[in-house]
């Protein structure tokens, strides 16, 4: 193990572990993935290694985030954690005019930054990476494509620092893990769970439960008429020739999505087969809110297509067909008599006896429609709750919007916080005691970085609520099986770099 000098470390400020020591010690090494649970520390190891480094070395540490809210938490992290001046902290994102993030550089000895901002500077020469010792990329599953961490990954190996890649989750594909640490310059993976045994005693439990509902008829009547839809349009994709089946059961959004750029390559000939898929994706996507989040979400959705003001031959041929009046007004009806899909009535129950409990809580919800229902229900119920949303579009809310409504919730100026996948990632949202999955994901990074919303300063509790029969049960074995495949392929790779390091060693002592 690797000495570690934490003379700069502030002391008290936060508990020496075990495993973060021999986590740290090993990124001295070389370049390191490391994977993490969030409640484990992440960040303090990256405290520790930058600790170490500064007191080493007179260059900065470059601290990479994916979002301003993140910058701004890392740089408060390392002002806690770290004796530097905190005038010597600085945060740089790209609401800082490029002047002002020059003279910040200069004066830095830690910087954190968003990647965009730091490409830019990079690219126009107000910055080089040589300048830093140590460069922290945080959510490094991030660094595939075309995001700036791949970039920034491909200087940070030109200017000889020392590496560090933070992530809890970095996917289950080898490929996918493969690419991030090419492009980071990794050349071996620390991998700690919470069942390691120098953690287990650190870590806090997270209990998962899943919840089973049953569509009712009334869902399910209105389901048999959009699948009967859906099947029509199947039928004439395949007549047309792009489909080898029209079987509901073996065609998804993935396999029409596929079809596009095959038929575009076909016009003019194929303009009616587009206009098709069009509708067929609508009717796929009044299906995907009918079973997983309900009448509310429906009703929102097929209003929505009458009062567009631009209405393409596709959404045309939905009204004109006779049976989105029937739809329409038997969903409208649901509504207006109170109906629900079991899962709302669930979740209401659930959220209600944990704030009973003086419990507080996170709702997650893929739509914003389903967003605002949950949000509106919880209150008609007398529980405290209110939504957090994305930036893009109607009814976006600012950073500003975003940071004051998180400061509320963490004065516990309400108990639920209802919110889209803008709370899985990017955002400083303090721990809460319960996570309720209002559907569940079909990803194992969504999964674990949702499930990390709890459980980080004492026990925690998941529960996911599932449709039978539906793609809800689907998604949620997905999920389940893409993380177990994620820890076998980690551990897997990092014996991989190790052999691969091992052998470049043997040919240069033969040398």
């Amino acid at each position: 193990m690797a000495e570690l000098d934490l003379t700069l470390l502030r002391k008290g400020a936060s508990e020496l572990r075990d495993y973060q020591l021999a986590a740290a010690s090993e990124a001295l090494k070389g370049g390191t993935l490391l994977v993490m649970p969030t409640a484990l520390g992440k960040t303090f190891v990256a405290a520790m290694v930058a600790a170490h480094v500064l007191a080493k070395s007179p260059k900065k540490i470059l601290f990479l985030t994916p979002t301003k809210p993140l910058a701004m938490q890392q740089a408060k992290r390392m002002r806690e954690l770290l004796e530097v001046p905190s005038e010597q902290v600085m945060v740089v994102t790209g609401e800082i005019a490029p002047e002002k993030r020059a003279a910040n550089y200069s004066s830095a000895r830690i910087v954190c930054g968003t990647p965009q901002s730091v490409e830019n500077d990079v690219l126009t020469r107000r910055l080089s990476l040589s300048e830093f010792s140590l460069i922290v990329f945080d959510e490094a599953h991030r660094a595939i494509g075309g995001y700036s961490y791949s970039f920034l990954g491909k200087q940070a190996k030109e200017s000889g620092a020392l590496i560090l890649a933070l992530t809890a989750s970095p996917s289950s594909k080898v490929e996918k893990i493969r690419e991030i640490c090419e492009n980071l310059g990794i050349e071996r993976i620390e991998i700690k769970t919470e069942s390691d045994e120098d953690v287990r005693e650190y870590a806090q439990k997270i209990k998962t439960d899943w919840e089973f509902v049953e569509l009712p008829q009334e869902l399910l009547g209105l389901r048999d008429i959009l699948q009967e839809q859906l099947s029509e349009c199947l039928q004439s994709i395949k007549k047309d020739g792009y489909l080898e089946t029209a079987d509901l059961r073996r065609v998804n959004k993935r396999t029409l999505l596929a079809l596009r750029p095959i038929m575009a390559k076909d016009i003019p000939k194929s303009y009616g087969s587009l206009s098709m898929l069009a509708r067929t994706m609508n009717y796929m996507h009044a299906i995907d809110l009918l079973e997983s989040q309900g009448v509310a979400s429906l009703y929102e959705f097929l209003v929505g297509l009458k009062q567009r003001e631009e209405k393409t031959k596709a959404v045309q041929a939905i009204l004109a067909d006779h049976r989105y009046a029937k739809l329409l007004a038997r969903t409208q009806t649901l509504k207006e008599g109170g109906f629900e899909h079991p899962k709302m009535k669930r979740m209401r129950e659930i959220a209600g006896a944990a704030v009973r409990e003086g419990k507080s809580v996170i709702v997650f919800a893929h739509f914003r429609d389903s967003v605002s229902e949950i949000e509106k229900q919880l209150n008609a119920d007398g529980v405290r709750a209110e939504q957090l949303v994305g930036m893009s579009g109607d009814g976006g809310m600012s950073q500003k919007e975003q940071h004051a409504l998180l400061e509320k919730f963490r004065a516990k100026e309400f108990d639920v916080l209802v919110a889209t996948s803008v709370a899985e990632e990017g955002l400083d949202i303090p721990s809460v005691d319960l996570v309720v999955f209002y559907e569940p994901v079909p990803s194992e990074i969504r999964l674990i970085q949702r499930r990390g919303r709890t459980g980080r300063m004492h026990a925690g509790s998941v529960i996911i609520l599932v449709t039978k029969g539906t793609k809800d049960e689907a998604f949620l074995w997905i999920s389940r099986a893409r993380e177990k495949k994620m820890r076998e392929t980690l551990h897997g790779l990092r014996g991989e770099l190790s052999r691969k390091k091992q052998k470049s060693l043997g040919d240069y002592s033969a040398s």
